[in-house]
């Protein structure tokens, strides 16, 4: 199995498949429940819309890019020697841990859901990390909606049904965090995820060369995830993680 990333979702399932059509439907009516609770806009889905998809690396890709990214906001160098593939995700949670505690106010809190919903008294809670929508987020499910957020949604009733929603992601908030990766591994800005070059370097990664050469992993998902943000904010399709 492995994480695929489409913009589309329902279009494409009303196309090919009643059922899953119907789920998708049950999911963004529930997404726009929980945007309406909140008094924020709520997302008006396509249903005839070009459809994008692209394969991660499995959930590797993205595991790693999320290290990377955590990497770099704790001042680390990013190694040149060996290759990020997503395996040792110590970086990334100090980073989510660091993201607990400036919404929640707290360090000890260990779910999204708790701290999104927590009200605390006391000091101010520290300075808010980057990369809140690349960070908080499913690693195998879930939506990003073209709709401005202060940070992911996580409602303050979480069913069996729509937990796999949360937390919702903003589309804008993504494409923000992911052009701060794009420049910081130097990507350029007419790559795609499917360029050969970044295909031979997955196979042999260059350490004395541009960080995307070096961290291939890391700029695939990326470079999917910048594809998707384009996509998404272009047809006013969510992106979903499938």
């Amino acid at each position: 199995m492995g994480l695929a990333v489409e913009v589309g979702y329902l279009a494409d399932m009303l196309a090919h498949d009643a059922e899953g059509a119907a789920e998708a439907m049950a999911d963004l009516e529930a997404i726009n429940d929980a945007l309406a609770t909140q008094g924020l806009p709520t997302h008006t889905e396509p249903t005839e819309v070009a459809v994008w998809s692209a394969d991660m690396l499995s959930y590797s890709g993205l595991l790693a890019l999320r290290e990377v990214a955590a990497m770099l906001w704790a001042g680390r160098p990013i190694p040149r020697d060996r290759m990020i593939e997503g395996d040792d995700t110590q970086a990334s949670d100090t980073l989510v841990s660091a993201f607990l505690e400036n919404l929640a106010g707290s360090a000890e809190l260990t779910l999204v859901g708790r701290a999104f919903r927590a009200l605390f008294r006391g000091s101010e809670p520290p300075a808010r990390p980057p990369f809140l929508y690349l960070t908080l987020h499913s690693d195998h499910d879930g939506y990003y909606v073209p709709v401005p957020l202060d940070v992911p949604l996580v409602p303050k009733r979480v069913t069996e049904d729509t937990e796999h929603l949360w937390p919702l992601g903003s589309t804008l908030g993504l494409e923000a965090d992911i052009n701060e990766m794009c420049a910081a591994l130097s990507l350029p800005v007419d790559m795609g995820h499917d360029d050969a070059a970044l295909a031979r370097h997955l196979d042999s990664p260059a350490p004395d060369g541009l960080l995307w050469q070096a961290q291939p992993c890391a700029a695939h998902a990326c470079l999917v995830l910048r594809e998707a943000c384009f996509r998404s904010l272009s047809t006013g399709a969510a992106i979903r993680f499938c």
